[in-house]
């Protein structure tokens, strides 16, 4: 068994046969969103940004998970009665004679007491230095076995966060493209936020 934390792109690009493209159009639609932020909203946004700044280059990662992405995540509002937010949730599966397996950060799926076919993943949240060697290669590996655990040939979307740097990652089929790094001490936060809240019309519009 291989976990989430050994593997890079190279490998995945090898093993799996994914190719990686400049950009895709699913990625791009993510991307530029019409999503309203609101006035408390945006409040609260501008607060957290501050706190990022002060602080990021001393969090590690426990401490970025609880004292900004949890924010996001909650005013993000996910859980729903047809989906909920999943923390910490291990993964498995087995493609040819590889076995693979890791703990997701986080997971948007079906079901309440156990995540059924997930629709987004955000995963590595690193501190601005990573000790990973390639915390994009273990969001990409998280995402495959989405794809394989799903099995129903629609895109799985996430995100890797390293720091203040925020990576969108869409996967579809044997491609997938990630974008260029949003910087959440920047205004670029409020562009974080919005595609955040643009995953929940994503999955009640295409993916459900």
């Amino acid at each position: 068994m291989k976990s989430f934390n050994r593997w890079t792109r190279d490998e995945i690009h090898r093993k799996f046969g994914l190719h990686r493209q400049s950009t895709l159009a699913t990625l791009e639609e993510w991307l530029n969103n019409e999503e309203p932020i609101t006035a408390e909203q945006r409040q609260l946004l501008l607060k957290l940004r501050q706190r990022l700044r002060n602080y990021v280059d001393l969090w590690n990662e426990v401490e970025m998970k609880m004292k900004f992405i949890s924010f996001l995540i909650d005013l993000a509002e996910y859980d729903t009665e047809k989906y909920h937010t999943f923390f910490e949730r291990a993964l498995t599966t087995k493609f040819g004679d590889e076995q693979i397996s890791g703990v997701v950060d986080l997971l948007i799926a079906k079901g309440e007491g156990v995540p059924q076919n997930p629709f987004f993943c955000l995963h590595e949240y690193k501190p601005d230095v990573p000790s990973s060697k390639d915390p994009l290669g273990q969001t990409l590996i998280a995402l495959f076995v989405t794809q394989q655990l799903n099995q129903n040939n629609k895109p799985v979307y996430g995100i890797c966060v390293i720091g203040r740097l925020w990576y969108f990652i869409l996967l579809d089929k044997q491609e997938y493209a990630v974008s260029l790094a949003y910087d959440a001490t920047k205004d670029e936060l409020f562009d974080i936020f919005k595609a955040l809240l643009h995953v929940k019309t994503i999955i009640e519009t295409k993916l459900l």
